[in-house]
Formats: structure tokens, C-alpha cells, sequence
């Protein structure tokens, strides 16, 4: 989540990896990364500004990108091996990198009109891709062998490109909102696809790769910025953090009919890089003859299972642990909380530890904002 240094922590880059087991901060110094539980220092380094920073899971490769100040450069990729401190590659680019994103298989760097894809065995070019205005960088990789990529199709309305970054097809065109993306998520397998549009009311999640099953979790009735989202490891429950100082914690639940629907999606083929402007810049009118009509949706969405409060305007980026105990909360002001979680009645959580991010101590100390 790219923070951009506007609070007075000073913070520019805050992610989990993706198995949420290490948080990554970047700052105007350099970048740290922490252990999530037990919390605990792991690696810092202090060679100047870094805007973003990629995780390879729990591995010693690490992409970096500078944040622009102090001689770095937000045009140039750096992928360090952290166990020996040696930098394996260092790419530069012609414009700002927006976004970095990695599996076992793939490294995907995002600019605001293209996205380019490296083997990550051998850090090849494997196909440099046009796409529709993305000032955000907003994508999102699967962790896993599935191998999708999302990402906006358009900025004038709510359809997403599938890609699987293998084959380099595209796969699906999902109509997921009437207005323009703001936030997306996959779970771990690659089998679910979590979207927000800009008004932040209505969340939903859609099967992949055929979009045939939808579900639609109301977040409130007032329109909020949604900062992140993340399913849980099992794809059980979706975290969905947002600037009214709630964070919401949905269940997924395909056999509840009373959120789920009949997707809306055009399945897409699209074999090489031929074509392939086409479909990212001028898809929608290319497309609209196949698209169906938004579905309106029969019941109302489902409200949340559980809920976090903490104060609002500051961005954060939370994640449920391994056995899904624990919600692991990142805020831009600086904090690391935990609150417990009992699967068994949800509701709101109550905080049981805080950290603070902006220093190598790990000593927990009291709650102070809740």
C-alpha cells in the first residue's frame, strides 16, 4: 500500500508478504521488514528512499523501488537478495513504476499504461502489455500456481481483465461495477477475485476464472475510499479496510443465497501480444455489443461478520494470521495491532497488542488509540 510519506510517521510503503507471516515498510531512509508473529525485526537497510517493496513469500529476494528523493529513482527495479545483501538485478525504466508484483513464477512491474512481465528464473522479458490509464497501478497477482492477473480494463467504468500470466492470455472480461475500480484482491489460490469500484458502498467477489458465482457484501451506505483488501489464507473471509475507520471482516459463503448471484463476465481470448492494445485501451467499446446489462441485485448484500475500529482518514492494510485467530492490522501512522478473533462469534474485536513500526524495538507497549 503505497502511503506516500503524508503522515507523520513518515511511512511511504506498507504490505504484508503473501502469506501475511512478514510486514515490509518502506521509508525516506530505506526499507525494514518485520516477522508478523512472533513481531520481530528481520532485515533493514538505510541506502535512501524506497517507495515499494515486493516479498517473494517468506525467501531472501526482495524487489525494491526508490521513492524518487534523495538520488533514487522511481523508474529503476532493484531485486536484492537480502541473506547476502547482494543486489541480483536492477532494472530501469522509462517512466514511474507504479506497482511491483511476484509469485514463484512471474514478476509483473506496473507503469500507468503498460505492465511488463519477467520469468523470474531469469528475470526474461517475457511481454510488455499496453493497458487502459492506471494511475494507481491497481492490480493484483495470485500467490499460486494459477497464474492470474487482474487489472482495471478501463477508467471510465468497473470491468477488470483477467490475464494468466503463463499462457499470456487473456482470459475474462468481468463487468464487476458501473464506476471506476478503487480496489482489487485474489485469494490465495488464484480462485477468487475480490472488487471495490470508487464509491467503496458494495463489495464484491466473483469465481475465477469464469466469473460464474458472485457475491455482494455491503460496507455501509455512505461512500468511502476503500485502502486495501485481503482474503484470508483458507478463502474463508475477506478484510476490507477503508478511510471511515472501519475495518470489515466478511464471510465468504457461496451456499448463502442471499448474497450470491450469476457473475457478469465476457470470456475472452487473446493468445500473444497482437491485439492486445485493443483489448486494454479501447475494450469497452470494443466489447459492449457482448457485455450484459448489470445485474441488479434481488437481495440486499450481506453486512459483515466483524468489525475493527480504528481512527479515521488513516490508511491501513490488515490480514487475518495462519489460524485465523488473529487480525494483524498495518496503519500509516506508524502501528502494528492485533486483535483476537473467535471465528465462532465475530462482532467487533477488541485490540490485545500494539507496536509501533517506526522504530527496531519490538517492545509491545499499551493501547493508546482505541
Amino acid at each position: 500500500m503505497n502511503v506516500g510519506g503524508k503522515f507523520s510517521s513518515g511511512i511511504l510503503f506498507l504490505n504484508f508478504n503473501q502469506d501475511y507471516s512478514c510486514i515490509a515498510v518502506g521509508t525516506p531512509e530505506g526499507y525494514k521488514i518485520f516477522n508478523s508473529d512472533p513481531y520481530t525485526l528481520y532485515y533493514t537497510q538505510n541506502n535512501g528512499g524506497v517507495g515499494l517493496v515486493e516479498m517473494l513469500f517468506s525467501t531472501s529476494l526482495v524487489s525494491i523501488v526508490g521513492s524518487g528523493d534523495n538520488n533514487t529513482s522511481q523508474r529503476r527495479l532493484i531485486i536484492n537478495n537480502i541473506k547476502n545483501n547482494v543486489p541480483i538485478c536492477d532494472l530501469n525504466f522509462v517512466t514511474a513504476i507504479l506497482s511491483v508484483k511476484m509469485n514463484r513464477k512471474r514478476i509483473v512491474v506496473i507503469m500507468e499504461t503498460k505492465i511488463h512481465i519477467y520469468d523470474i528464473n531469469n528475470m526474461k522479458l517475457l511481454e510488455t502489455r499496453e493497458i487502459a490509464p492506471n494511475p494507481k497501478g491497481l492490480c493484483a497477482l495470485s500467490p499460486s500456481n494459477t497464474n492470474y492477473i487482474v487489472y482495471p480494463a478501463s477508467q471510465n467504468n468497473g470491468n477488470i481483465l483477467v490475464m494468466d500470466i503463463l499462457t499470456l492470455e487473456t482470459v475474462n472480461l468481468i463487468q464487476a461495477h458501473k464506476s471506476q475500480i478503487s480496489a482489487l484482491a485474489l485469494s490465495q489460490d488464484g480462485t477468487l477475485l475480490a472488487t471495490a469500484s470508487d464509491k467503496g458502498t458494495v463489495i464484491r467477489v466473483y469465481t475465477l476464472p469464469n466469473a460464474t458465482k458472485s457475491l455482494s457484501f455491503r460496507r455501509g451506505s455512505i461512500p468511502a475510499i476503500i485502502h486495501s483488501m485481503t482474503f484470508s489464507l483458507d478463502s474463508k473471509y475477506l478484510c476490507v479496510c477503508s478511510d471511515t475507520g472501519t475495518i470489515h471482516i466478511f464471510k465468504i459463503d457461496f451456499n448463502n443465497n442471499s448474497n450470491n448471484s450469476n457473475g457478469n463476465n465476457t470470456n475472452v481470448s487473446n493468445s500473444g501480444s497482437g491485439g492486445v492494445y485493443g483489448l486494454a485501451n479501447g475494450l469497452t467499446s470494443k466489447m459492449s455489443s457482448y457485455l450484459p446489462e448489470v445485474i441488479s441485485q434481488v437481495w440486499e448484500p450481506s453486512r459483515d461478520f466483524a468489525r475493527i475500529k480504528i481512527p479515521a482518514g488513516i490508511p491501513s492494510i490488515c490480514a487475518l494470521s495462519q489460524n485465523n485467530k488473529t487480525v494483524m492490522v498495518l496503519t500509516a501512522d506508524g502501528l502494528y495491532l492485533q486483535f483476537n478473533f473467535d471465528e465462532s462469534i465475530g462482532g467487533e474485536l477488541k485490540l490485545s497488542k500494539e507496536f509501533s513500526l517506526l522504530t527496531d524495538q519490538q517492545d509491545e507497549f499499551s493501547a493508546k488509540i482505541l
